[in-house]
């Protein structure tokens, strides 16, 4: 096993250095994540979502216990192409075979190509899934080729105290190529279990995604994602991310624009309530002249619920004619719930055009007030206000059966939020 502890900050790491796997590339992310150490309220990208009870746990390999439900079995069967994940392990027999598109297992591609494996902005979460990952899938899209059907990556999971499953996944589109993917997260256990996943994605010139990411863990789940995206040129990207619940969700999308002509769209919408804290990060560097980027981030606070959003925008010297915005906005529902926004441009070209926005608030009294004069009574005028906020984000999604999903888990949360 690699790694050698030499200080205090190392010696926390003790209980997490026996879910390290023994390829020497994920040996290399542990003595990584060593040198950075767990990190703490100290640490400005962790002022807000302290890791302080996640770190009291005593964490062991996830044992493959979960049995799908009826509804586990029957979600998207027909709508798109499922690739199903038990406990972090591919279920190939429930699985379907794509016409057009190679997939690989972890074991097959994990040494084949370092360049494609590294994070963008290495950081805990990514140094510590690459360390422990165990299963995944390298999912290659052929030049030219147009999926069809949606591809829908199903993680299933009932984790138990202190069980880890750890998932790492890496998409590319070759030249022209074109897919939807939906990314879905399910935990159900209640009690504190963690998982941990990474989705890298490279994308060649002119080809086309629109990525869905949902996350649903149980009260007492824990989910760390660090999802990365490098691009050619003249690339097409959409990529939303919904924090739907959990315990502690941390999710960071890091994006290099790498060459001219991208435009790429990124969204995501939290929904934190009771105790749950709900933390999106994005950073988005254009080092390529000529690229479009627009991104909406909502968080929705209920209860006791605490979001944060942290973006930034990464202008490169040479990178002209970049046009990026980034808006943030976020509802209080209750008074004692909190948003934190972080919202940050670096811009070292000149003719570019840049610009962020962040609103935080409760909701406004005068379209209460609008609806009420038209007969609508006021709990229902401020649901209608509330959930027109969210969808907002839902309706970025193309896939209409992932919006109605979207929308209904809104609604559902929007009912029951303020009371948990």
């Amino acid at each position: 096993m690699a790694g050698s502890l030499q200080s205090n900050s190392d010696l926390a790491l003790m209980r997490l250095q026996p879910l390290v796997q023994d390829s020497a590339w994920q040996c290399t992310h542990w003595n990584n994540l060593l040198q950075l150490g767990l990190p703490t309220g100290t640490d400005e990208d962790w002022k807000y979502t302290s890791l302080a009870k996640f770190n009291d746990v005593d964490f062991t390999s996830v044992k493959s216990t979960t049995v799908l439900s009826k509804s586990d079995v029957m979600l998207w069967k027909d709508d798109g192409y499922r690739l199903i994940f038990i406990d972090g392990k591919f279920a190939s027999d429930l699985s379907d075979v794509i016409a057009g598109v190679e997939i690989q297992r972890f074991e097959q591609w994990l040494n084949s190509d370092e360049s494609t494996n590294d994070a963008i902005r290495p950081e805990f979460t990514s140094e510590l899934t690459d360390a422990t990952a165990k299963d995944g899938l390298f999912i290659t899209i052929a030049a030219k080729v147009t999926v069809d059907k949606p591809i829908y990556l199903l993680h299933f999971s009932n984790s138990k105290v202190g069980e880890v499953t750890s998932v790492r996944h890496h998409l590319r589109l070759e030249k022209l190529a074109s897919c939807q993917l939906v990314e879905h997260h399910i935990s159900s256990s209640d009690t504190q279990g963690v998982t941990l996943s990474r989705l890298s994605t490279t994308i060649a010139d002119g080809a086309r995604l629109e990525h869905i990411k949902l996350i649903e863990a149980g009260r007492e789940q824990y989910h760390l994602a660090h999802n990365d995206i490098k691009t050619g040129r003249d690339v097409n990207v959409s990529s939303s991310t919904f924090l739907l619940s959990g315990q502690l969700i941390r999710h960071q999308l890091s994006t290099e624009l790498g060459d001219v002509g991208c435009d790429v769209s990124f969204n995501s919408l939290a929904l934190p309530t009771s105790s749950e804290c709900f933390d999106s990060r994005t950073f988005l560097h254009h080092s390529a002249p000529h690229c479009h980027s627009q991104q909406l981030h909502k968080i929705v606070g209920l209860g006791e619920g605490v979001g944060v959003f942290d973006g930034m925008i990464y202008v490169n010297q040479g990178a002209i004619k970049t046009d990026g915005q980034m808006d943030n906005h976020n509802l209080l529902l209750s008074t004692k719930s909190q948003v934190n926004s972080r919202p940050k441009l670096e811009i070292y070209a000149d003719d570019v055009k840049c610009s962020h926005g962040a609103t935080t608030g409760k909701i406004d009294p005068e379209q209460v007030f609008y609806l009420q004069a038209r007969g609508i009574p006021k709990p229902l005028a401020e649901q209608m206000i509330t959930k027109a906020f969210a969808a907002q984000v839902c309706e970025k999604v193309t896939l209409n059966n992932i919006r109605q999903y979207l929308l209904q888990h809104v609604t559902q949360k929007l009912e029951c939020g303020n009371n948990v």
